[in-house]
């Protein structure tokens, strides 16, 4: 964990900016290869900024299953607009690919176009962890994407 230090502290250093700002866009993706060390840091970062680390995949999912096939990028923006009323400081969403993955190219753009416009209307800061490399920079400033190889 010692070689993810920097990688830990500048992520959370960025966030800390980010706080401050009510009414700059607070959504961040962490992503890379699978295996890479994003939950590690993820979790590491939550836990800098005593922030609340959601696994999608164990700690969610089971809520989704029932209407997973109609669980659109707009039911996810208010699902997390809502779970980032439960901490002050950080929202980290891990997993997200257990939903990404039954979702089509424009979906994975819709939820981009949706997080980027969340604004200051976002009660914490949120952290998306995934391996996806979508474009998003095309939807959100490079100072809020971190990529972990």
């Amino acid at each position: 964990m010692k070689h993810y230090k920097p990688l830990i502290e500048h992520i959370s250093a960025k966030i800390k900016e980010y706080q401050a700002q009510p009414s700059a866009n607070r959504v961040f993706v962490l992503y890379g290869l699978p295996l890479s060390g994003k939950t590690p840091v993820a979790r590491e970062v939550a836990k800098s900024l005593n922030g609340k680390y959601i696994d999608l995949l164990k700690d969610k999912l089971s809520m989704l299953t029932p209407k997973f096939g109609l669980y659109t990028p707009l039911n996810l923006k208010r699902d997390i607009s809502s779970w980032a009323k439960e901490t002050d400081s950080l929202l980290v969403i891990d997993e997200i690919e257990a939903l990404l993955d039954t979702w089509t190219r424009e979906q994975h753009e819709d939820l981009l176009k949706l997080l980027s416009g969340l604004g200051g209307r976002m009660h914490c800061p949120v952290l998306i962890v995934t391996r996806l490399n979508l474009s998003y920079e095309d939807f959100m400033g490079k100072d809020r994407i971190f990529k972990i190889s």
